[in-house]
């Protein structure tokens, strides 16, 4: 039956029609300024009057572009900096009127409310002639409140309000977690070590094979992406390298999925799309785990039958070459799919309406066929604001995509935190999680596979929320003991009924985390539910909670309120962008996860390059059932080995429109590692260890000859090659390196967190946009190129510690590294310099090899060494000020003509072949004479001074002469230690 109510629209749409699309007339008074109280049990209100002109919305919504005339009021919202620190605050948005028709059905009016990005916060079109918006805890800019008709025969006055109330933040009791059972992860390697990658979307194939991707922006066009064939412990680029696009567009989004059966070549065909400006989407397929990738670009996708513009994609294949594309299309704003029938690479303009005008639709998923759904179940959550909070909705297909119903799952309290997200077990039952922007925690709800078909209601019948709910569970809160605050949930099953898991980023802190005065220290934690599916309630569903991250990643505001976090004051913080994200391994059933690292600092306004890290289960409750483990490789430990024959090169390759041969993958023996090892600092000349010492790692590679590494450069077309010791150091990531190229042979430098500019430059050009290792301060270096082995040094005047707790409003310290300080995800890269011999420039490297990431100590001097050499010695390292900025410098030297010098610095860059002479003048004071090259130019009586002033740099003093074009500096050391020994 036809409602009354839909006729009437029908006849009124084609009067509103006569009406320029997109009138808006201003209310009375046309904007006002409302401030957030900063106390408890205060209101405040805003009131405004307007006329509706004649018109008809079928969409529900007066967001444009409106069928019917819209009168708008702006309101501009301000927020005492700290203020939802204390305080929450509920905005009540409303209209009412007195029909002018006289009749409801033909005074029949919509009310929506766009945030400052242009954003629903909501829309109310009750059919009443009162409509409600409610919202919680708004942030600060302009909204725009606007009203128009759904079915309006004559222009109807209204009256206008907004109401805020505060209501003081009650302390909340915490919910115990179940035993974790074991549960413990790896420490977080980078997928790749150098791209900023954020929004990373990780996915496994039915093979095992882990991948994961991320774009870096429109203005940068691009997308990056990298799979692990051996469980996670390293990753390749996919694409041509160096830079590895996997097609010529791309920046915004990016989406993976892979064929439910093998194709002919017995590989999960693998697809990737790219989102471009909103537009549409560059395409990538490849039928041999991306070694070789097709590439195509928009065509029809982005813009279909259902209208155009584009915003975040998700795949899912449901054979092993049919894949639907969703995305949340802007004009009209509804969720579309779209199908390709080719892997992946072009997609017809027919598109179906999977869901109407949701704020964040969630990853779309497949379960496939059984008895009770022939043709399998595609599904996905979403969320919609509504009077009454954040409706929680699922969408399903039982026809492969071409047509949508949908049912309400949960109501949230606050908008979600940011997407919903579903998977399901190996019974076909349903787990959807999400967070909420009220109190910020995470919640699942389950749907057993038997309601799934009451999920049953009509996509494109009606634009209204919808209101069925099958059968869904009560809310489960997934958050356990002290954490507070929690962002960014993602959930995984794919495993056996009633087993689940789900990652967020949390902290202890309570409070906003959109405030830029929020103080926090964020880790990643996986929960994990072994009944999710329970129903008893003396046995309800329970959570285990263990950290993934051994150190905070992120510091301070995590910020989800788009343009509202630039206008706060102090800046929220959106450098974590939207998401991270979690699957199961179909063959271990090992868990990975992903999430960005952007080397914040306490206090910084945001972070930097958003680094991928992966980590994956190593212990613990299988998702498929039983247990992993036990435990044979640490976190915490001082070695790792690395299988030969996997520093591969011309792994990937891409081609226009078709998928290319094969590419010559060839193992690289010069950059491939076989173990790292860290241990005391030794002193090379003697084979002493140092104290108070810092580390010395050390590298095996399959084969450093000169034959070898002069092929892989050829190979490759690099023009020099880097082993590359990447650990963090405190709060960022730090390296020390070894480089080598024909002439100079080997070098060897450290670099605390360095980036480069668009879109990867060195040096640095505009933004943030890669991670760089110039190793601009000398270290200590040696190569056994005839046991493949290479030493590294780093001095304990260069190394940070973290020190103190985490708690609510905590951030630790950083401070001077002493013996047991921990240092986190060390890991060993090789890579290609394709631009330039030095790495005085460098820009995308062609990576070959990476050994397991692990956590290791700084040990101490007491093991390992000799007794040395006696007589005079001269150890150090360290920065004086110099006309560019600083000189840095490292000192090994024996009387007995042993040793280095090395220093750079305003364009030089001298390293010693020989040590004419040291003579220790006094206790604390040296004189170190040596020869050896000022980049290119050879220098023959280079005169370096230095004096011991004690532990600390605070009263050491470098000198160094007789450099090229007559060069001097000297100074008082900025940081470093200089020791003078006898």
């Amino acid at each position: 039956m036809t409602s009354p109510r839909k006729v009437t629209s029908c006849v009124l749409l084609a009067v509103g029609l006569l009406f320029a699309v997109g009138t808006v007339t201003a209310a009375t008074p046309p904007a006002s300024t409302v401030t957030v109280p900063s106390s408890a049990g205060q209101t405040v209100t805003d009131n405004w009057t307007g006329t509706i002109l004649t018109g008809a919305n079928a969409t529900s919504s007066c967001a444009p572009p409106s069928t019917s005339p819209v009168d708008e009021h702006d309101v501009t919202i301000v927020v005492t900096p700290g203020t939802y620190d204390t305080i929450d605050a509920t905005f009540t948005f409303s209209i009412t009127w007195t029909p002018s028709s006289p009749d409801l059905t033909t005074s029949d009016e919509i009310l929506t409310v766009l945030d400052p990005n242009g954003d629903e916060v909501g829309s109310s079109d009750g059919g009443t002639n009162v409509e409600t918006v409610v919202a919680l805890n708004l942030g600060p800019g302009t909204y725009k409140v606007l009203a128009c008709g759904f079915a309006n025969a004559l222009p109807q006055p209204y009256n206008g309000k907004l109401e805020i109330k505060t209501t003081a933040r009650t302390a909340e009791p915490s919910l115990p977690s179940a035993p974790a059972q074991g549960l413990q992860f790896s420490a977080a390697v980078a997928s790749d070590n150098q791209r900023d990658q954020a929004e990373p979307l990780l996915e496994i194939d039915k093979a095992g094979n882990i991948y994961d991707c991320g774009p870096t922006g429109f203005s940068n066009a691009s997308d990056y992406a990298q799979v692990s064939t051996d469980g996670g412990d390293q990753f390749h680029l996919l694409g041509t390298p160096p830079r590895g696009q996997q097609g010529a567009g791309g920046g915004g989004d990016c989406g993976i999925a892979f064929g439910t059966t093998t194709n002919s070549r017995g590989n999960y065909q693998y697809a990737y799309t790219g989102l471009g400006p909103l537009t549409g989407f560059v395409t990538s397929t490849s039928p041999n785990n991306g070694h070789s990738l097709a590439t195509g670009g928009p065509f029809g996708n982005g813009v279909t039958d259902e209208g155009g513009g584009a915003d975040r994609q998700w795949m899912t294949f449901v054979d092993d070459h049919t894949v639907l594309l969703s995305y949340n299309q802007q004009v009209p704003r509804n969720v579309v799919v779209q199908s390709s029938t080719d892997g992946g690479l072009t997609y017809g303009v027919d598109a179906a309406r999977a869901a109407r005008n949701p704020r964040f639709p969630g990853p779309m998923r497949y379960i496939g066929p059984s008895s009770t759904f022939p043709n399998g179940i595609v599904y996905f959550a979403s969320d919609r604001t509504a009077a009454d909070g954040d409706h929680i909705n699922l969408s399903i297909s039982q026809d492969r995509g071409l047509t949508w119903t949908d049912c309400l799952a949960a109501v949230a309290p606050g908008t979600t935190t940011l997407f919903a997200t579903a998977d399901h077990d190996s019974a076909g039952n349903i787990y959807v999680v999400y967070g909420e922007n009220a109190k910020f925690h995470t919640y699942l709800v389950t749907l057993t596979a038997n309601k799934v078909t009451g999920c049953n209601q009509s996509v494109i019948a009606s634009t209204a929320l919808p209101t069925v709910n099958p059968g869904f569970s009560a809310p489960t809160q997934v958050d356990r003991d002290a954490v507070r605050s929690t962002v960014f949930a993602w959930v995984t099953a794919g495993g056996a009924p009633g087993r689940v898991a789900v990652v967020f980023e949390g902290t202890e802190t309570d409070g906003n985390p959109n405030s830029g005065n929020f103080k926090a220290s964020w880790d990643i934690y996986v929960n994990q539910s072994l009944n999710a599916l329970s129903t008893d309630p003396l046995n309800p569903p329970t959570f285990s909670q263990v950290k993934v991250t051994t150190h905070p990643f992120h510091y301070d505001s995590i910020c989800l309120n788009g343009l509202s976090c630039d206008l706060s004051v102090p800046p929220g913080d959106r450098s974590m962008a939207d998401f991270i994200s979690l699957d199961t391994n179909p063959v271990s059933g090992k868990i990975s996860v992903t999430w960005n690292r952007a080397n914040k600092k306490p206090d910084e306004a945001s972070g930097h390059v958003a680094s991928p890290m992966v980590a994956t289960q190593i212990a613990g409750p299988n998702l498929k059932g039983g247990t992993i483990g036990p435990v044979t490789r640490p976190v915490l430990r001082s070695s790792s080995t690395d299988p030969a024959g996997d520093a591969l090169s011309s792994y990937s390759t891409t081609a226009v429109a078709a998928v290319p041969p094969d590419p010559f993958t060839t193992n690289e023996p010069a950059a491939d590692f076989l173990s790292v090892a860290v241990g005391p600092e030794i002193d090379f000349n003697d084979g002493s260890t140092i104290s108070p010492g810092g580390f010395t790692v050390t590298i095996r590679v399959a084969d450093l000859s000169n034959t070898s590494l002069a092929n892989t450069l050829a190979r490759t077309g690099s023009q020099s090659l880097l082993w590359v010791f990447r650990f963090t150091n405190g709060y960022q990531d730090a390296a020390a390196s070894a480089r080598w190229n024909p002439v100079p042979g080997f070098t060897f430098g450290y670099n605390d967190y360095t980036l480069g500019g668009t879109p990867c430059e060195s040096p640095a050009g505009s933004g943030e946009k890669c991670i760089l290792y110039p190793g601009g301060t000398p270290i200590q270096g040696q190569v056994d190129q005839t046991t493949g082995t290479i030493r590294l040094s780093v001095p304990r005047s260069l190394l940070r510690a973290l020190s103190g707790g985490t708690g609510p409003g905590q951030r630790p310290s950083e401070l001077p590294a002493i013996v047991g300080s921990r240092f986190y995800d060390a890991t060993m890269f090789s890579l290609g310099n394709t631009v330039f011999p030095l790495q005085s420039v460098q820009s995308f490297f062609y990576p070959f090899d990476n050994t397991p990431s692990m956590d290791f100590l700084l040990p101490s001097a007491g093991s390992g060494g000799g007794g040395g050499d006696t007589g005079c010695k001269v150890h150090g390292g360290g920065s004086i000020p110099t006309t560019g900025g600083e000189g840095k410098f490292n000192l090994d030297v024996h009387a007995s003509g042993k040793g280095k010098v090395a220093y750079r610095g305003d364009g030089h860059d001298y390293n010693s072949t020989e040590i004419i002479s040291l003579e220790c003048t006094s206790t604390t004071t040296a004189t170190i004479r040596s020869s050896g090259f000022d980049g290119n130019t050879q220098v023959n009586n280079v005169v370096v001074n230095v004096s011991d002033g004690g532990e600390s740099s605070v009263n050491d003093t470098f000198s160094i002469s007789g450099l090229s074009s007559g060069y001097n500096r000297s100074g008082t050391l900025t940081k470093g230690n200089i020791q003078v020994m006898h």
